[in-house]
């Protein structure tokens, strides 16, 4: 196989180098972290680690709830009581699949519904004691497990990692929400 890309109809974009295709990252570069080839574009690389990264955040959760059920309990924690078509905006999910993901919620005891007092004809999803207390250990354990690996660090190094990943999520942010050109 030759260095340049070649695209199979999962929508993998094979290269020389097998870390580039897909998510498990195999060979001496998965171990040094060094670059894999001069062709190979970095935001491919990146996307590749980010992948890994997540596979790997996913693979330590032992919460009682799946991770896309999880983000949506987190942002109504985060935000306070809220309508739906609010929290499928603060989501990014059209509305139909945060009320699935909300009635679930429901069913597990982990959200609660109120009337809106501002409009009764709508209503009102807040985090339960329960709904807490499974964010609460969810994120003890993430921090637990973060902070075994990061404690290996050079402190520098892991406020670099802070600011630049949360450089990058605001980036991606602010360019997700500007509405695509003519």
């Amino acid at each position: 196989m030759s260095k340049a890309r070649t695209a199979f109809g999962n929508g993998c974009m094979a290269h020389a180098n097998p870390y580039t295709c897909g998510v498990q990252a195999t060979g001496s570069s998965a171990q040094t972290g060094e670059p894999t080839t001069a062709s190979t574009p970095a935001p491919e690389i990146l996307l590749v680690a980010l992948m890994r990264l997540v596979r790997l955040v996913k693979r330590g959760n032992d919460a009682p709830i799946e991770p896309a059920l999880h983000y949506v309990l987190h942002t109504v924690a985060c935000s306070g009581p809220t309508r739906l078509s609010d929290l499928a905006g603060q989501v990014q999910l059209d509305v139909s699949t945060v009320s699935r993901h909300v009635r679930a919620l429901e069913t597990s005891g982990y959200l609660g519904r109120a009337s809106d007092p501002d409009d009764r004809r709508a209503a009102l999803v807040s985090v339960t004691e329960i709904g807490n207390r499974v964010l609460e250990e969810a994120a003890a354990r993430r921090r637990a497990r973060l902070d075994a690996v990061l404690s290996q660090w050079p402190a520098d190094d892991v406020h670099t990692l802070e600011r630049l990943l949360d450089q990058l999520a605001k980036d991606l942010e602010a360019e997700t929400s500007t509405p695509p050109g003519p």
